[in-house]
């Protein structure tokens, strides 16, 4: 179909921003480009939707409240063999470390189509 995206483009995003209206402005503009979103608050949240659901990536952010931060909840998304893309999102300056090896670090503030361009990118690979 003209104007439509193909499926393997589009797949389920796992939203994990402690910051309300960023959450939801994210997860709007990715919604009306085609993309199937949830939307958690925490790292304990996420594992929640992760234990009962398939997520094609995560948009994770560094630095949230709670025992688990963004790097932590990457390290167990990768450490539990879950075929899952990370994304890493922080407005400063992180220092990766290990979570280079799987995951993708983007800073805030960051464009909408900067998201949805990075998240099909991922998802054609």
């Amino acid at each position: 179909m003209a104007g439509t995206h193909p499926a393997r483009n589009t797949g389920v995003v796992l939203i994990v921003e402690d910051d309300v209206l960023l959450r939801l402005i994210t997860a709007s503009n990715l919604r009306e480009a085609g993309f199937e979103v949830v939307e958690v608050a925490n790292a304990a949240e996420a594992v929640i939707v992760l234990n009962s659901m398939a997520v094609d990536v995560m948009l994770i952010d560094v630095n949230m409240p709670g025992k688990m931060n963004g790097l932590a909840l990457g390290k167990w998304v990768h450490s539990h063999g879950l075929d899952t893309r990370i994304i890493l999102t922080s407005d400063d300056e992180q220092s990766l470390g290990e979570a280079r090896e799987y995951a993708h670090f983007l800073a805030k503030p960051y464009d909408s189509k900067e998201v949805e361009r990075l998240l099909r990118t991922m998802l054609c690979n």
